[in-house]
């Protein structure tokens, strides 16, 4: 929707002279606003189980998109509080229950769990690139318009289109979350040895290296060892974590943000690049079931090695698709959704791995902060970035914090504690 949701507020506020890079603030208010929410759900879930926390996020989400229509007629500050701020607020309150009720069914698969719980988040754009091209711009015109490097839509008959889309999009996604919302929920009590509500806890205890003790809380028919969120991020592991994952969202957020607005500049083909949109959101889903599956059978350490030096090869190679043209485009844009995308599984079952079950949504939420921070850091200096270093420095950037994760995670212990 990006480079739709910037032709139209450019042709419809010239004399506000909006590029891509103001945009980008609508990408990271999201983020900020599932990061806000995270911790906030694990108190909702705990309290009033998981469809009802997933049913307040989907109203929000939903209701966040409808109001676009009138927002994005507006100004982009509007644009940024409801199709990125309330989006974000919805997806943060719902995106971690998911996890957590699918880590309870299958304890001993975690990262599969997860991958398979967030697939379909990742996947969805396989669906909704197609939708929204469609539904805007159905002749495949590319866009015309030509200035600072980037190309802009100035198709009346698509650009008249884009308020309206939103309202699409609102029905169709409450319609897809209701009937997910009819299929969630925990197992049996007696089925989770992993998680249980009436325990004797004990305070977790660091040591002066804030290295984590052995923590336990009994249960009926077994024991649960845990860390508290109001103590995890006091550990050396949580911090190596928390920047790993921070400078895995500079790749992350700048390439998810601009991947189409950087292929218009030698690609004139819009029903090519959703068709790219959706095969790499197929690469997106099952890139987070691969990586959750991989990070299985051998280990975090090595799972984010590898999803690292993948990463780190791919944006330093970036720019040779200009000059293979749409093929070679294709295959890299996929293999960046395939790679990225393992962030999502492996890190929530890290989570679990280095801090229990009981407080994962908390804990896990805290860990999202990271991509609070860095995507509000992007939205701020990408105007300045673009005009600096334009393109090939934003890949060379993408490039050297991707190769930093790799260096973090080279320092995380081989076994988590509670493995």
């Amino acid at each position: 929707m990006d480079p739709y949701i910037t032709s139209y507020l450019l042709e419809k506020f010239p004399d506000r002279n909006i590029r891509y890079s103001d945009t980008a603030w609508v990408f990271s208010a999201a983020t900020i606003g599932i990061g806000s929410m995270v911790v906030l759900a694990g108190a909702i879930y705990d309290r009033f189980g998981p469809r009802i926390t997933v049913f307040l996020g989907c109203l929000i989400l939903c209701g966040g998109t409808t109001i676009t229509y009138i927002t994005v007629q507006r100004s982009l500050p509007f644009v940024v509080l409801t199709y990125g701020l309330m989006f974000g607020l919805g997806v943060g309150i719902s995106y971690a229950v998911p996890m957590s009720c699918a880590m309870k069914w299958i304890p001993d698969r975690k990262g599969l769990a997860c991958g398979l719980s967030v697939a379909g988040f990742g996947g969805g754009a396989f669906i909704f690139d197609y939708v929204q091209t469609w539904y805007i711009n159905p002749q495949n015109e590319p866009p015309p318009y030509f200035i600072h490097g980037q190309y802009y839509f100035t198709q009346r008959a698509i650009l008249s289109k884009v308020p309206l889309v939103f309202i699409v999009l609102g029905g169709c996604y409450f319609g897809l979350q209701a009937l997910g919302i009819l299929l969630l929920r925990d197992p049996p009590k007696n089925r989770v040895v992993d998680v249980q509500e009436d325990v004797d806890e004990e305070e977790t205890s660091l040591t002066s290296e804030g290295e984590l003790t052995s923590n336990t809380s009994h249960g009926h028919d077994g024991h649960e060892q845990y860390v508290s969120w109001k103590h995890s991020w006091r550990t050396k592991d949580f911090w190596l974590l928390w920047f790993t994952l921070l400078f895995n969202t500079v790749g992350l957020v700048f390439f998810s943000t601009f991947w189409k607005a950087y292929g218009q500049t030698f690609i004139h083909d819009d029903h090519f690049l959703a068709v790219v949109g959706s095969f790499a959101s197929i690469f997106n889903a099952g890139g987070r079931i691969w990586w959750g599956y991989f990070g299985d059978k051998l280990s975090f350490k090595i799972a984010m090695m590898s999803l690292c030096a993948v990463f780190t090869v791919l944006m330093a190679t970036y720019k040779l698709t200009e000059l293979a043209g749409k093929p070679l485009f294709f295959i890299y844009v996929c293999l960046t959704f395939g790679t990225f995308s393992g962030n999502f599984s492996l890190f929530p079952s890290v989570t679990v791995q280095t801090f229990g079950q009981r407080y994962f949504i908390q804990n896990y939420g805290l860990l999202f902060t990271s991509q609070v921070a860095m995507s509000l850091i992007i939205a701020v200096i990408a105007p300045y970035m673009q005009d600096f270093i334009a393109w090939y420095g934003l890949f060379l950037l993408a490039t050297g914090c991707s190769f930093t994760s790799f260096l973090l995670t080279l320092a995380l212990k081989q076994q988590r504690p509670f493995n």
